[in-house]
């Protein structure tokens, strides 16, 4: 529409200052502007009619829920809370830092019983892990702290406890949520471990045996 310069740009068009459309398969008339169906769009109104289309769509169109949602947001977080914070650091508050550099998570892990940094298991472990799709590193930490967020303050602030557990290697690691505490059986081999970790995370919410 912007594009186009002919003088017959009313006839080819034939618009007015209003849209159609579906709701819940139903087909109905929106006005952009007061007497929006009375008034045609023209040369020289074009953008105009496009700026209240954009805006209808993007906004005017979901203000209902936007409204519920912003109602119900506010109730949880003070509107003058809010004020506190610029865009990107509120959402840092909402979603989580995402800045997700999991050899942080590994350097700050500690370790009891006989685990230790170069104990075979532990090396296996941590192999196995960093081979890990970023979504399945993710349920890890959601098996293990109970959320696949990082806190705001960054990875550095999830503090990781890996101790050895009986059993034997028909066993799966075990997660304590409210210590960030990994029981983790002595597997000899990377693939048994690789297994059993990921049949954890996967499937389990903190116990299982096979």
């Amino acid at each position: 529409m912007m594009d186009y310069e002919e003088d017959d740009f009313e006839d080819v068009f034939c618009q007015t200052f209003e849209i159609s459309v579906e709701s819940f398969g139903e087909i109905k008339n929106v006005e952009l502007c007061k007497g929006g169906s009375k008034k045609t769009v023209t040369k020289s109104n074009r953008k105009e009619y496009l700026d209240l289309y954009i805006s209808y769509i993007f906004n005017g169109s979901i203000e209902k829920q936007y409204t519920a949602f912003s109602d119900g947001f506010l109730k949880v977080c003070d509107s003058k809370v809010l004020e506190l914070f610029h865009p990107l650091e509120l959402q840092s508050m909402v979603i989580g830092n995402e800045n997700y550099d999991f050899h942080i998570l590994e350097k700050n892990t500690e370790y009891k019983g006989e685990y230790h940094r170069y104990h075979p298991t532990i090396k296996i472990f941590w192999d196995v892990f960093h081979d890990l799709s970023i979504e399945q590193k993710k349920k890890f930490l959601l098996f293990l702290t109970g959320s696949d967020r990082i806190p705001i303050l960054g990875m550095e602030t999830i503090k990781v406890i890996i101790q050895p557990t009986q059993g034997g290697e028909r066993y799966l690691p075990v997660a304590h949520t409210c210590f960030n505490i990994l029981d983790l059986p002595t597997y000899d081999d990377k693939q048994t471990l690789k297994d059993k970790l990921v049949l954890a995370i996967e499937h389990t919410q903190g116990f299982g045996i096979v």
